[in-house]
């Protein structure tokens, strides 16, 4: 005779009641839902709060027009000094592949003479500066920033720093001086001023944008653009040759366009009455 299984009772939970696992499960996915829109609200707040950059590139332009006392003032050294010697070498050869740069020649051959420029192409010397392994020589000064003008105020909230307030306009224009010389025929130095102009904005009310200028690219291509034409339009077929140097010096008296002005020392005294000296930077505004 067969026995006959009996079914087994299973408890279902009353409708709207859950095991003590289900109901700890529901509790905190409540708590999440809670608190997600505090916190998008605080990750809104903080990403709508401050100052955010916005970076461009001006225009930039290379014009030829005298900027100095040409090479009676210029004093020449290595290029290592040049931050921007490597990038410009290969945009020259990029725009000219004819065109090899040598950014690290034999010092000892170059400055012979001197270190200054109007000692190295001296005509007495044009024998020795043909037999250079280069056909130019480009020397470049430091990229010198002048600001013209300062237009409203933009700070950080005193009480929250996180929250900016107000306007500001600033124009400055970024500046460098360059040499370029034709070995073959050094009696003369062109001289070459990059410039490139420019307006930063800051404009904020809890949130706020600020515009910041990115000028070596633009000015790099400015200058290498103007000189790949210039060694082109004298070679049109052919290796040409370039060395590339540093310069210091080349303004107008009290131009600073070239050079950075030099820091103002001024006098303080200190809490005992003796005098003591501070170097700090003026600004240089037209």
């Amino acid at each position: 005779m067969c026995e006959q299984a009996v079914p087994q009772m299973t408890q279902v939970p009353a409708p709207g009641r859950g095991t003590g696992a289900q109901c700890t499960r529901r509790t905190a996915l409540r708590q999440r839902l809670l608190f997600m829109p505090l916190g998008a609200l605080l990750v809104l707040f903080m990403g709508m709060s401050g100052c955010v950059p916005v970076p461009y590139r001006p225009a930039a332009t290379a014009s030829h027009v005298p900027v100095g006392t040409a090479a009676s003032s210029i004093v020449v050294s290595s290029s290592s000094k040049l931050a921007m010697a490597g990038s410009l070498a290969e945009e020259i050869h990029k725009l000219d592949p004819r065109i090899v740069v040598d950014t690290q020649p034999d010092l000892a051959t170059v400055f012979s003479r001197g270190p200054e420029l109007k000692q190295m192409i001296d005509p007495v010397h044009a024998a020795e500066l043909a037999a250079l392994p280069a056909d130019y020589l480009l020397t470049i000064g430091p990229k010198v920033h002048r600001q013209l003008h300062d237009t409203g105020a933009a700070a950080p909230f005193v009480y929250f720093p996180v929250i900016w307030v107000g306007y500001e306009k600033v124009q400055s224009v970024d500046t460098l001086c360059a040499s370029f010389v034709d070995l073959h025929a050094p009696q003369t130095v062109d001289e070459i001023l990059v410039a490139s102009p420019y307006t930063e904005v800051i404009a904020a009310l809890v949130y706020g944008v600020g515009t910041i200028a990115m000028t070596d690219t633009p000015m790099r291509h400015a200058l290498a653009a103007d000189v790949v034409h210039a060694m082109a339009a004298a070679h049109p077929t052919g290796e040409i040759r370039l060395m590339i140097l540093t310069q210091e010096g080349g303004d107008a008296e009290g131009a600073h366009v070239c050079a950075p002005e030099p820091p103002q020392t001024v006098s303080a005294r200190n809490g005992t009455g003796a005098g003591k000296s501070t170097t700090v930077a003026a600004a240089a505004k037209n």
